[in-house]
């Protein structure tokens, strides 16, 4: 083989070109040592479809946490504020759970909503909802700070509080947000 400087590999090129012509493939050429090798570009792998929930902070003592869940099941806890367990927590939902948190969402209506909505109390703690989805992202943000010039939809609020409250109760997120929780994860498999 060649002392690794550039021009020196020609043998080895040759001997690959042999192997190729004697294999019967009619297209194998002789390439000179000093031409470049390319590689193809790696393939990037599609964002997979992803469901989250960020509870954000109030004016008083209220969770700040996030819920990241996959459509295979793997989900994903941050906790953050005022939480039975702070930091990072991964388990796996039933699948069927996790398909029919995907299908609620996404047949609810949520894709249709704005960015942005208010609460009525800007106190209260905030919610932000996003679905990513073959790559594309909705995120709804409801309440939290500096919410107070979104604009105000009760339909809207319902719709996303409902669905908070569907995401905690499927994920059995309450075992690591409800300080003092006994709650098990009925519908979870750890992993």
């Amino acid at each position: 083989m060649g002392s690794g400087r550039p021009g020196r590999g020609g043998h080895a090129w040759a001997a690959l070109a042999l192997g190729l012509t004697s294999l019967g493939c009619a297209h194998a050429q002789s390439v000179p040592a000093s031409a470049p090798v390319t590689t193809a570009p790696a393939a990037v792998a599609p964002l997979e479809d992803e469901l989250t929930l960020e509870r954000t902070a109030c004016s008083g003592a209220c969770p700040v946490y996030s819920l990241a869940i996959h459509r295979d099941g793997r989900v994903h806890f941050v906790g953050v504020k005022d939480v039975a367990v702070m930091g990072e927590r991964d388990w796996r939902l039933e699948a069927v759970y996790a398909r029919h948190l995907f299908g609620e969402v996404e047949r609810s209506g949520f894709l249709a909503l704005q960015p942005r909505y208010s609460l009525e109390v800007e106190e209260f703690p905030g919610l932000v909802l996003s679905l990513r989805k073959h790559g594309v992202v909705q995120r709804v943000q409801l309440g939290g700070p500096d919410s107070a010039d979104f604009p105000r939809d009760r339909d809207a609020e319902q719709l996303l509080t409902r669905l908070g409250v569907l995401i905690d109760k499927l994920t059995a997120s309450g075992r690591f947000v409800d300080v003092g929780s006994k709650k098990k994860a009925g519908s979870c498999v750890e992993p």
